[in-house]
């Protein structure tokens, strides 16, 4: 009995302890599985992180393709994005070459509204074939940086062409032949002959379609049917040198002299004209082409 009363007097103490901690107050409970009544915090940090896009691609100004002529224009586009697609503007572009003749000027640009930068590359001319060139574009968007590279190829034609610029189709009856037409109001003879001009606009063109500037071109009479003197540009002269522009085009002056016709008929004449110009890849060589223009002048019969 004495040993069973020092047991009771141990664990009252014990017991009382236990008690007091599952009491009833909830306003102590620690118990993670018991709803609180507090305000809940929201964590704060940096949310989500964006990272960044940039995407090079080279053009030529005219036609498709990466494959363009010697001192040709190249459109260099770069896009930047961020990761949620959005385009970042105001940002700086550097574009810059890795390998190849290319000159780059300026080498940064910022990009739009639209997160574009666009950069006009010149293709270089230190080329005998053709030869690859390694554009690259780079930026640094806050602390990341981006880059991407492009690749277009520089070809020289093996021949070129002049191409006259006519309206006329190679399925028309007088081929590529303008014909020009003047009417006379019932005129009396004798009168004097009448001048008709034609304004002739050509084009020099390599393999790639890329023009070629600066090219001094020959113009001469080549032939002509009818009684009728031919001339070219003034003063008048047979033979004329005209220069390509910065587009590749030259245009000049060819002039008829018609004689009046009696009156109910009309008096008609064809110029044949020829274009000649050096050729790039062989200095012993030239290229050259042939274009004209039918004349008519009609006299009409008293009303």
């Amino acid at each position: 009995m004495r040993y069973f009363y020092k047991v009771v007097l141990i664990l009252l103490p014990v017991l009382a302890l236990a008690l007091g901690g599952c009491g009833g107050s909830s306003s102590g409970s620690s118990d993670p599985f018991t709803p609180g009544t507090g305000t809940p915090t929201t964590p704060t940090g940096a949310g989500t992180i964006l990272s960044y896009n940039l995407t090079l691609s080279v053009t030529p100004t005219s036609g498709t393709g990466t494959t363009v002529g010697p001192n040709s224009i190249v459109i260099a586009t770069v896009t930047l994005t961020d990761s949620e697609g959005n385009p970042v503007a105001n940002q700086p572009v550097k574009f810059e070459s890795v390998d190849g003749p290319v000159t780059i000027d300026p080498a940064i640009i910022t990009t739009d509204s639209n997160g574009k930068a666009i950069n006009f590359l010149r293709a270089g001319s230190s080329t005998t074939s053709a030869v690859d060139v390694i554009v690259k574009a780079s930026s640094t968007v806050k602390g990341q940086f981006v880059t991407s590279v492009a690749i277009f190829k520089i070809m020289r034609s093996e021949t070129n062409v002049i191409k006259f610029i006519t309206t006329k189709s190679p399925t028309d009856p007088d081929g590529t032949l303008n014909t020009l037409k003047v009417t006379l109001d019932a005129v009396a003879l004798p009168s004097p002959p009448r001048t008709i001009l034609q304004l002739v606009p050509f084009q020099i063109l390599d393999n790639n379609g890329i023009a070629r500037t600066r090219v001094p071109v020959t113009i001469s009479i080549y032939s002509q049917i009818g009684n009728c003197p031919v001339f070219i540009d003034s003063p008048e002269t047979a033979t004329r040198t005209v220069t390509t522009d910065d587009n590749g085009i030259g245009i000049f002056n060819a002039g008829v002299t018609i004689d009046v016709p009696p009156m109910g008929s009309e008096n008609a004449c064809s110029i044949i004209y020829k274009a000649e110009a050096p050729d790039i890849n062989n200095v012993a060589a030239t290229i050259f082409s042939y274009g004209g223009f039918i004349a008519t002048l009609e006299n009409l019969q008293p009303k």
